[in-house]
């Protein structure tokens, strides 16, 4: 297993689901999740399946959405084999709406599955938390 080229391959992944969020093309993030029956998007405690998930950015959508960031402070990598990677992120992530405003979350920490399926890397489960302010 060459780690090193699978982490690239995942940083490049993630980099296209930023670039994609970023720019307000949020439909084409959301196509970088797994759309599976064993596909968990967990966020402060609330589970959503991929079906969930896209029903809340549609409403997202109609009530101003516009895109979405997050800017990593920290992150760690644990291999599985050459198609599963769990990633942790220390990060802030914002919403952005359509009238220019800037929502920030808190700090919060993110465990991505990363897994290559037909040659694609893909958000399998995503847990998130936003850590207690001190």
């Amino acid at each position: 297993m060459d780690i090193e080229a699978i982490k690239q391959e995942v940083l490049r992944a993630e980099d296209e689901l930023l670039s994609k969020l970023r720019s307000g093309d949020i439909w084409g993030g959301v196509a970088m999740h797994l759309d599976a029956p064993e596909y968990h998007n967990i966020w402060n405690g609330e589970d959503k399946s991929h079906t969930m998930l896209r029903a809340r950015i549609e409403k997202g959508l109609e009530m101003g959405l516009a895109s979405f960031d997050y800017q990593v402070s920290a992150r760690d990598f644990l291999f599985i084999d050459n198609s599963n990677v769990l990633e942790t992120l220390t990060a802030v992530p914002v919403t952005v709406l359509e009238t220019g405003e800037r929502i920030p979350d808190g700090q919060t920490m993110i465990s991505i599955l990363w897994r290559k399926l037909d040659g694609a890397w893909r958000l399998a489960y995503l847990h998130a938390s936003e850590l207690p302010k001190e």
